[in-house]
């Protein structure tokens, strides 16, 4: 399974369009890659840069994603609601494991 987790350059989970990176935990390999967010500043744009990259998982918690990145990405990817802010602890807790998906609309409405 690939993990997609948007984060600022701290490695804090961080809405969509304040992502300086985009994270991929491959649980398989337990590989992370990195690569620099060409969306940075839109929401939409970062969901499209994060679907090229074929995530089966995104980490999210509310106020992540905007109806729009949420209407975009339903069906091709599951949600993981997360707990932890950093990527280290939610990779280390397994936190996607869980990934749904849909979302309650409150997580995601702006």
């Amino acid at each position: 399974m690939k993990v997609a987790i948007a984060c600022s350059k701290d490695k804090e989970i961080v809405p969509l369009d304040q992502a300086e990176f985009i994270e991929i935990y491959d649980d398989q390999s337990g590989k992370l890659s990195e690569s620099e967010n060409p969306g940075y500043g839109s929401k939409e744009a970062t969901m499209a840069s994060i679907l090229r990259l074929s995530p089966d998982v995104i980490a999210v918690r509310e106020g992540v994603m905007c109806p729009g990145s949420y209407m975009m990405s339903q069906g091709s990817i599951k949600y993981a609601l997360i707990k932890s802010s950093k990527v280290e602890d939610i990779i280390k807790n397994k936190e996607y494991a869980d990934a749904k998906e849909e979302l309650a609309e409150e997580l995601f409405a702006e």
